[in-house]
């Protein structure tokens, strides 16, 4: 009984040394939470939301939920395009917009981090930012039905969930097997209860914070409104909504057609032009293309995709590809010399669209020089593959072939004039078809004033080693220039000196008689006047000789 009664005056003690250790603990286990020690949790969750419409302009719903009592987050906004946030549970202590760069490691050009600290409420914290983001859903009923929707940049701190729908308008349907985010660290598909309207997206590590989305989708329109744009003899044909972007194109190419007929020294006749959808593999893999077929160029195709980059990039596929148009006019081939085309090509357009001032031209010129250096090219590289380039076969990925091409080029024009050089090259080949790398080396070497055959050499191109001879073709070639070619007398003549001269500069006669080949070619191209005198004459002896001849037998 004694005992009993002294438990019962000790248990209002334990009741309260019981009540302490609760809120001791809970206290304890809040601190460990928020400074993140203990078991690893999450700050919150990041819930994207695409609404595609029908024009292929999306609305942009970013959710960010968190049970923080008080913490602070970043997330990627647009930094041309107006955006609007509210807060729905908790509130904002502050927020600032700062360069993306600190957050993420990389400059974003079209977006800004919104970093933002706060406080939850009884039910947490709970923040909307909303866009419109145009030209998300790209797709060109002219061309095909297919079509490419790609987001904007993805991009919040790590150690938050991820999801993610996308949410088709019902004249899309969504390939489910062509579904894709691609992140810093891997590629994810999509969830398995996406469907042709929906596409979901939950299962992304937390530290995979830097993601785009593409899917490729159909359109189930029967037809779309079109517009065929002209402007001198350049025309461009697409669908309505992509008129703007149709239209800076052909500013571009009657802004730049002067400069451009300077350099190659030819003028275009009509050319047409068309914007086309990749496929989902090849996303960015191709800015433009031209189709060869019968031995002539067709209708330029620029990917649409590029409207959307830093402008700049746009500018030089278009201009890359009208580019190609005046080297085939000038004479090359692009069958027989298709590096030479894509190296010219990437090189001028770059100089042309940097001249004009556009920042993406710059930053093209920095990612190749980047590629070079870890393609480590130099001068003693070898590029024989270049010569097995074809528009039929590739000897080598896409990224090595057009890198090396550029290089080649660019390096000429450091050491021998920059454009300048190359004006001189296609004014030196009017009227001359270029079909062989020796033809186009020597003509190289024109333009320069000195022999460039041993530079290609050293790049393995295994040319015929006629540089041996530079100073005699020089002369050869000065002589057969002074020849009248309005005079039909000395045609014949010129074109006997040519075929020696071109024998020796295609490579085709053997280096043992390279040199009598020229001297021979010299010396008839030097007395033309007088061996076509004494031809004539003889001639024309051997007429009277046989005129008399026969009236004698009469």
């Amino acid at each position: 009984m004694r005992e009993l009664s002294k438990l019962c005056a000790a248990l209002p003690l334990l009741l309260i040394l019981l009540v302490i250790l609760f809120f001791v603990g809970y206290a304890t286990a809040s601190i460990i939470i928020d400074l993140g020690l203990g078991f690893p949790r999450y700050n919150g969750i990041f819930k994207y939301e695409f609404r595609v419409s029908v024009e292929g302009d999306t609305h942009v719903k970013i959710t960010y939920s968190s049970s923080l009592r008080r913490g602070s987050s970043w997330v990627l906004v647009p930094r041309f395009i107006s955006w609007v946030n509210r807060t729905l549970h908790g509130r904002l202590l502050g927020w600032t917009i700062e360069e993306p760069e600190k957050y993420t490691g990389s400059h974003y050009y079209f977006y800004q981090a919104l970093v933002f600290s706060f406080v939850s409420d009884n039910v947490g914290f709970e923040i909307i930012i909303e866009y419109d983001f145009p030209l998300a859903a790209m797709v060109i009923e002219l061309e095909s039905t297919h079509g490419i929707f790609y987001s904007p940049q993805i991009g919040f701190e790590e150690n938050n969930l991820f999801e993610a729908v996308v949410a088709f308008p019902e004249k899309f349907r969504a390939r489910v097997n062509e579904t894709i985010a691609i992140g810093k660290h891997d590629l994810y598909r999509a969830d398995e209860g996406s469907n042709s309207s929906h596409i979901i997206f939950k299962n992304i590590p937390p530290s995979d914070n830097l993601l785009r989305i593409q899917i490729g989708f159909d359109s189930t329109r029967s037809a779309a409104d079109t517009v065929t744009l002209k402007n001198g003899l350049f025309e461009f044909t697409t669908v309505t909504r992509y008129e703007s972007q149709a239209k800076k194109i052909m500013d571009l190419y009657n802004v730049t057609y002067n400069a451009l007929a300077n350099i190659f020294n030819v003028t275009l006749d009509h050319v047409k032009v068309r914007f086309f959808i990749p496929d989902f593999y090849t996303l960015m893999l191709i800015g433009g293309y031209i189709p060869f077929k019968g031995g002539n160029l067709g209708d330029i195709y620029i990917n649409l995709v590029y409207t959307r980059y830093v402008e700049g990039y746009l500018e030089v596929v278009a201009l890359h590809e009208i580019i190609h148009h005046f080297i085939w006019k000038a004479g090359v081939s692009p069958e027989k010399l298709l590096w030479f085309h894509e190296g010219i090509a990437q090189f001028i357009s770059i100089e042309i669209a940097e001249g004009m001032g556009y920042r993406g031209a710059g930053m093209i010129k920095e990612e190749i020089s980047e590629t070079i250096r870890k393609l480590d090219l130099s001068a003693e590289s070898n590029f024989k593959f270049l010569t097995e380039w074809t528009p039929y076969h590739m000897p080598k990925e896409t990224v090595i072939l057009y890198t090396s091409a550029y290089y080649i080029i660019s390096e000429l024009a450091k050491e021998y004039g920059g454009l300048e050089y190359y004006t001189r090259f296609f004014t030196l080949i009017k009227d001359v078809n270029l079909e062989s790398n020796a033809m186009l080396c020597h003509y190289l070497s024109l333009a320069a004033n000195r022999s460039v055959f041993d530079k290609f050499n050293s790049w393995g191109f295994n040319l015929p080693e006629i540089y041996t001879h530079w100073p005699l073709i020089l002369e050869v070639r000065g002589a057969i220039n002074n020849i009248s070619p309005v005079n039909p007398f000395l045609q014949p003549f010129r074109k006997i000196a040519e075929l020696f001269y071109w024998a020796v500069i295609s490579g085709e006669a053997p280096q043992s008689i390279a040199e009598p080949l020229l001297l021979a070619a010299l010396f008839i191209a030097r007395n033309a006047s007088l061996i076509a005198l004494v031809t004539y004459l003889c001639i024309l002896f051997l007429i009277i000789f046989l005129l008399a001849l026969g009236s004698r037998r009469k």
